[in-house]
């Protein structure tokens, strides 16, 4: 009778449980925020906004909702000054069971281009699975482009260690998706759909 060495199955085995780890259903309790561009950096600019300031009050209505959730959250920023791309990965890289959510305006050149979009780094797996809730939620209840979610290599992705998604929110170079972008009940409603999304990746 042949015998077979159950060895090479179990490496399978843990190989595939440690491939799962950090898909839907993480058990995540922090959330990193990360309101791109300020201080010197303002982002994108287009009829009268600065991507800088978009973001940072976009942030803080995420975190109020993620918060009132029972997740512990951290802005990298909570002021308008620049931080360093290396330094807003190295808050969510320094504490086990967290995740970084990167929020952004987006702009072009050609002004007939709108949309969102979540963008994850290449190969991440619980990236390509949080950006698949995130962009799923957005536009549920605004009527808006879905550019969908998409591998890019991005700096700030790449230095995050943990599960990391950047969203970009919508283009202020077009004049249709600026105005709203920069009135306040817009980004109330982007802040909870990026939220529902964050959390249905939790529960599911």
């Amino acid at each position: 009778m042949r015998r077979f060495s159950l060895l090479p199955s179990l490496a399978l085995l843990l190989l595939l449980a440690g491939s799962a780890k950090g898909v839907a259903g993480e058990k995540f309790t922090r959330v990193v925020i990360d309101p791109g561009h300020g201080g010197l950096d303002p982002g994108s600019s287009a009829f009268g906004l600065l991507e800088k300031e978009l973001t940072l009050d976009l942030a803080k209505r995420l975190e109020k909702i993620l918060s009132s959730h029972g997740l512990t959250t951290e802005l990298t920023r909570r002021v308008d000054k620049y931080v360093e791309l290396g330094d807003r990965a190295e808050k969510a890289n320094s504490q086990a069971g967290t995740i970084f959510v990167s929020v952004h305006f987006n702009a072009h050149t050609d002004r007939s281009i709108s949309g969102t979009e979540t963008l994850y780094w290449p190969g991440s797996d619980s990236g390509r699975e949080l950006a698949s809730y995130v962009q799923s939620e957005l536009g549920r209840r605004l009527v808006t482009r879905n550019r969908g979610f998409k591998p890019k290599r991005l700096k700030v992705l790449e230095k995050t260690k943990c599960t990391a998604v950047l969203i970009e929110c919508g283009f202020i170079s077009n004049r249709w998706e600026s105005q709203r972008c920069g009135a306040e009940w817009f980004r109330q409603i982007i802040a909870e759909e990026i939220a529902q999304g964050i959390l249905r990746y939790r529960d599911l």
